[in-house]
């Protein structure tokens, strides 16, 4: 739930202008501006307020400080018991560049719809975060194909009929990417969806604004993203194409590969976090093939001419783990997942729930981990008269060579704990995403607002 406290930690914010570390209220809303680019409020009744008042967030961080009861007046705060909190404003303070920010409804076309935040969250979490290709720091909204998708050039999240088609007969494709800071703050929201209403989408001259409303709060963001958002129906297959697919159960695959990229980290010291994903064989690698857990997959395939036991070995892929786990913690269990049987081993992921489609990417020059060799055969028994002599040796202070299969015992103990450990985090901690069902969303026809 999003939460006044959120809004001044965000208008916290150590801009170089003062004026923008402050928080207006209007009578029925809060709002900061300190990001430039959007702003951000929730509801707040200041009954006593008949204009704009701009507060410094120090001044309000004061008064809570003292009372939780917030009540502004034109010139100070108050409790209503008596306490009083000067806004403390510099004699160089000008409200107006602040209230002149404050978002306007703008009078052109619109296009609005309801945005489930639950998709939101699965598409954001592809894109991009500070990439040197500024348009992939955000999410698309193509309003000619009604899709959502996220992409940071190594995977890419996509949903369909989660935004209308609202241009589907233009001559033109519209699309509009709006920036991760905005909607990754609007995720925080208890409402299962946001009315979300965007201006000029057509229009490559005027600001693409765009309105996104919830029960406790909102976002105004000034424009959309400039920059040629990548092709990507080109990276997306047809599932057609991939006719052998697997079921696996989301929640066990993302313990596993949880645990197994800890133990990769732990063994690289912090420098890697591959992991290897045999899917022929049901299999999450780690660092090599002694760190391994299995996971549930059935491979099925609806062509009679498929010998899927002669493709087990060659279906495998090496990825970062944070990919494939965010993958798996945004799917059901009737997820399902696509090989290209005929292409090389260490291929890219294709998964497809219901409205949602992700495809991950490999990692080069990685090999599958090789197989536990078969246990060595049981070393010959000395005789006895030899052990006493070594045991001497030792009590004398000698040093005794070391046995090869202790060392190899010592180490696969070693491992294992690190495996351990990690499947015990890896149950123990909390996702941010809600594991639910993919439900469709039938569109309306867009208002006019």
């Amino acid at each position: 739930m999003i939460r006044f406290n959120d809004l001044v930690k965000l208008a916290k914010g150590a801009h170089s202008v003062k004026e923008l570390r402050s928080v207006v209220f209007d009578g029925k809303s809060a709002i900061t501006a300190a990001p430039l680019d959007w702003m951000a409020g929730v509801p707040c009744i200041q009954p006593a307020l008949s204009a704009p008042v701009v507060v410094p967030v120090e001044a309000i961080q004061a008064h809570m400080l003292k009372s939780r009861h917030l009540v502004v007046m034109p010139d100070h705060l108050t409790n209503g018991q008596g306490l009083v909190t000067p806004l403390n404003k510099s004699d160089k303070w000008d409200d107006s560049v602040v209230l002149d920010m404050m978002p306007a409804q703008p009078e052109a076309d619109a296009v609005s719809f309801s945005l489930e935040l639950n998709a939101l969250d699965r598409v954001l979490v592809a894109a991009g975060k500070q990439d040197i290709r500024y348009y992939l720091n955000g999410v698309l909204f193509d309003l000619t194909d009604g899709m959502l998708v996220g992409c940071d050039g190594h995977r890419l999240h996509a949903y369909s009929n989660r935004v209308p088609r609202a241009f589907a007969d233009a001559d033109k494709r519209v699309e509009v990417v709006y920036g991760r800071a905005p909607l990754r703050w609007i995720l925080n929201s208890a409402s299962p969806a946001a009315r979300t209403t965007i201006w000029n989408a057509t229009d490559e001259t005027a600001p693409k604004t765009a309105l996104l409303q919830m029960a406790d709060g909102f976002v105004c963001i000034r424009n959309a993203l400039d920059g040629k958002y990548p092709e990507w129906r080109r990276v997306l297959p047809a599932p057609l194409t991939r006719p052998v697919w697997g079921e696996v159960h989301p929640l066990g695959l993302s313990a596993a590969v949880e645990a197994m990229g800890k133990a990769m980290a732990l063994t690289t010291g912090g420098k890697s976090h591959r992991v290897t994903f045999d899917f022929g064989n049901g299999q999450v690698f780690g660092p090599d093939a002694h760190a391994v857990l299995p996971v549930t997959l059935g491979l099925n395939t609806e062509q009679a001419d498929i010998d899927l036991d002669a493709l087990r070995d060659g279906l495998w892929c090496a990825v970062e783990a944070d990919y494939l786990q965010d993958l798996a913690d945004c799917v059901t269990g009737a997820a399902r997942w696509h090989f290209a049987h005929d292409d090389t081993p260490n291929q890219a992921l294709f998964v497809v729930d219901d409205d949602f489609r992700a495809v991950v990417m490999p990692l080069r020059d990685c090999a599958k981990p090789r197989k536990p060799e078969s246990a060595k055969k049981a070393p010959k028994v000395k005789p006895a008269a030899v052990q006493a002599q070594e045991a001497a040796q030792v009590e004398e202070g000698a040093q005794a060579e070391p046995c090869p299969a202790a060392v190899d015992a010592m180490a696969a103990q070693l491992v294992a704990g690190v495996v351990k450990k990690a499947q015990e985090a890896a149950k123990a901690a909390q996702k941010a995403r809600k594991v639910a069902p993919v439900a469709k969303v039938a569109q309306k026809v867009p208002e006019a607002v």
